[in-house]
């Protein structure tokens, strides 16, 4: 029993060192999640979202050069993103009160928006906003979340 027990917490301690969880306003087109902060002072509060089909547009900073090919540089693309999504939920499993509507933006934290494109190539915008809004109750126990992101000028 010992022995079980050891290596459960070993395999315990290599996944919460392995794969830490980014603490950011973020977005991901394959794994098809986001995540939403509830506190500006405090990022690692927030939500994660699955299902949020995030879209990002990427474009190519600068003027074009007269060559046929294009390479991909680091630094050479910049991205837009943003994603909305509404839940219905009980009332107890929203993240604030009914009523109410948290707005962050970039002024409010250090932390950038990262956007995180189908090829797996990251952009960090710091300029970005996000609103969190729980409508009131749509029956006495039922409430409509409506979590919304919006970056700006990410480049990688």
């Amino acid at each position: 029993m010992k022995k079980i027990s050891g290596f459960l917490f070993l395999i315990s301690v290599y996944i919460f060192f392995a794969a830490p969880a980014h603490a950011d306003p973020r977005m991901e087109t394959n794994k098809n999640f986001c995540h939403f902060i509830l506190n500006a002072g405090d990022t690692d509060n927030e939500v994660f979202l699955a299902g949020c089909d995030s879209l990002i547009s990427v474009v190519e900073k600068g003027p074009v050069t007269g060559t046929a090919t294009v390479e991909c540089e680091e630094g050479k693309y910049m991205a837009n993103g943003y994603a909305s999504v509404t839940r219905t939920m009980l009332l107890a499993a929203a993240p604030i009160p009914a009523g109410t509507t948290l707005k962050f933006t970039s002024n409010d934290t250090d932390t950038p928006c990262t956007m995180v494109e189908s090829n797996g190539r990251q952009y960090r915008s710091y300029k970005w906003h996000s609103v969190i809004k729980v409508d009131r109750g749509l029956t006495r126990n039922l409430v409509k979340v409506t979590y919304e992101i919006f970056c700006q000028e990410g480049v990688q």
